[in-house]
């Protein structure tokens, strides 16, 4: 039996996913009831009075950016409120 890692750190082995399939496939359908309730849309990580704001950049400097978060396991956007939090 393999033992696998969800994104989030939960662990869950092959029998796990048995029972899944077994539950989406029956009758009743998958309930997803572990999940909890759906929200629609993309979640607000930075409070609910943030806005998009739009940066241009050329390709070296976006693959700058890109490298930069990566070596810091953040997504470019993270990266971006850091540095200018750090101005």
């Amino acid at each position: 039996m393999s033992e696998h890692t969800a994104v989030n750190g939960t662990p869950f082995t092959d029998d796990d996913i048995e029972r899944w399939a077994a539950e989406a496939e029956s009758e009743r359908g998958y309930t997803g009831h572990h999940l909890g309730p759906a929200v629609p849309g993309r979640p607000i990580s930075v409070g609910a009075q943030a806005r998009p704001f739009t940066l241009r950049l050329d390709a070296a400097r976006r693959a700058k950016l890109d490298e930069v978060a990566h070596e810091r396991q953040v997504t470019p956007s993270q990266l971006m409120r850091e540095l200018i939090d750090n101005l």
